[in-house]
């Protein structure tokens, strides 16, 4: 499994996708920062840090949209 885009769960539950290569900030929404894997699944920061990490993405403990390359 590996860190697939960029998200934002809003306040609602509705989840914003953007490629990886894009910030947070770019998308101009408000709620949870986090990722989509692989799976198809949200997670936050940690969880994210800890997918990267095994998959060979990033060495972080907490995952920040800066840490990944655009592949």
């Amino acid at each position: 499994m590996k860190v697939t885009k960029v998200a934002m769960k809003t306040p609602s539950g509705k989840i914003k996708t953007a490629p990886i290569g894009k910030t947070h900030a770019s998308m101009h929404t408000t709620g949870q920062h986090g990722f989509i894997l692989s799976d198809g699944s949200f997670a936050g920061r940690e969880k994210a840090a800890k997918v990267a990490n095994k998959a060979g993405q990033v060495v972080v403990k907490k995952l920040y949209s800066t840490n990944l390359k655009k592949v």
